[in-house]
């Protein structure tokens, strides 16, 4: 795809300093976009060597996605740099593993939903609210993730988490698709990235037990159709949970014994 493909676009990516975020920023910058970097973590060093590396324009704004007023302010901060608000990825979420559900704290329960579902939903709705006011037309992208269709053990608050993204993601489509934003989500399997790594298992042991395809998926790969369900190319789709896992889904997952490399 020609590098250029999202010049004089403007770009915001939440949890732009992970893994899927990072990457997509980065693919984001590579077509000519100006991307707005929101992270709780100083994302400055990532956002300048991408202006400089692709030579454009980008931001970097430390963000809260669990309060509702800064998600407001940073969204309205966007439109007074650059004007305009193009592509939204909301990629920012947690994914701790816990227990089952009579040992799940209550506080626990609580974070994973205040950062996986209302973060996703305070600024789904600014994003909406940026674009409408604007008066262009956007395209969003929710990551979700193959626990938003399947489950699995000692997960709860992250599969209830990626559920409802699915149907807030499909709310909002259906209720914008005439006013010109289409709304999506992209829901990878086990991807190559820190949060995997954190499992405290090689991502070569989880393929094993795991992924038909026999390796995890790469942040790139999540990216690149990101970047493609935000271009024009994808203009007839809104409110799809497009999975990108390796085929995981297709294999009975909760049930499998894939189970115990997440909870032993």
């Amino acid at each position: 795809m020609e590098t250029g493909e999202f010049q004089g676009k403007v770009a915001a990516v939440t949890g732009a300093s992970g893994g899927i975020g990072g990457t997509t920023a980065r693919l984001l910058a590579l077509r000519g976009a100006s991307v707005a970097l929101l992270d709780l973590k100083d994302t400055a060093r990532i956002a300048d060597s991408l202006s400089k590396e692709f030579g454009v324009q980008t931001k970097a704004i430390k963000m809260d996605v669990t309060d509702p007023q800064a998600v407001q302010q940073v969204f309205a901060d966007i439109v007074s740099w650059k004007g305009r608000l193009d592509f939204c990825v909301n990629a920012a979420g947690i994914f701790p593993i816990g227990n089952r559900i009579d040992g799940t704290e209550l506080g626990l329960w609580t974070k994973v939903m205040d950062i996986n579902l209302n973060g996703v939903f305070y600024c789904l709705r600014e994003e909406i609210r940026t674009i409408l006011h604007l008066g262009i037309e956007g395209s969003i992208v929710n990551l979700s993730s193959d626990a938003g269709t399947v489950s699995s053990v000692g997960c709860a608050p992250y599969v209830a988490s990626k559920h409802a993204v699915n149907g807030l993601t499909k709310s909002a489509a259906i209720e914008y698709a005439k006013s010109g934003i289409r709304v999506n989500a992209v829901a990878p399997g086990n991807i190559d990235t820190a949060m995997i790594q954190n499992f405290g298992i090689s991502t070569a042991d989880l393929a094993k037990v795991a992924q038909p395809t026999g390796r995890c998926g790469r942040p790139e790969e999540v990216a690149e159709l990101i970047c493609f369900i935000l271009s024009d190319r994808s203009s007839f789709m809104t409110g799809s949970i497009v999975a990108i896992d390796g085929g995981i889904t297709t294999t009975g997952y909760g049930s499998s014994d894939s189970h115990d490399a997440f909870t032993s």
